[in-house]
């Protein structure tokens, strides 16, 4: 199965949640960089392929085993108020970090 771009999109926040439990190499601002992109999916890929070497191929079947997994077993509510923190979180630094900039100027 290829997952296409509609269905990762439409599972985005399952996908988020669950990453870092997935794939521990990925970071807060990395799922922030996918967020981002104009295809989610294809950047996902790409960030699979850095962080683990992964062929294009080894992305693809990698990320479709996990949408059947997520169907199959849907994250608990827990675990996406959990990455629903870890986002604002990682957000609220970001800001801060360019506030610190420039009070330092």
């Amino acid at each position: 199965m290829n997952v296409n771009k509609d269905v990762f999109e439409n599972k985005w926040e399952q996908i988020r949640a669950q990453s870092t439990a997935w794939w521990s190499l990925f970071s807060e601002d990395d799922l922030n960089k996918v967020e981002k992109a104009p295809v989610k999916r294809d950047k996902y890929a790409m960030m699979l392929r850095v962080k683990y070497g992964y062929s294009h191929e080894r992305a693809r079947e990698e990320i479709s085993k996990r949408i059947t997994d997520l169907e199959a077993h849907p994250p608990s509510n827990e675990v996406m108020r959990d990455s629903l923190d870890r986002q604002a979180s990682s957000k609220i630094s970001k800001v801060r970090k360019s506030r610190t900039k420039i009070s330092n100027l």
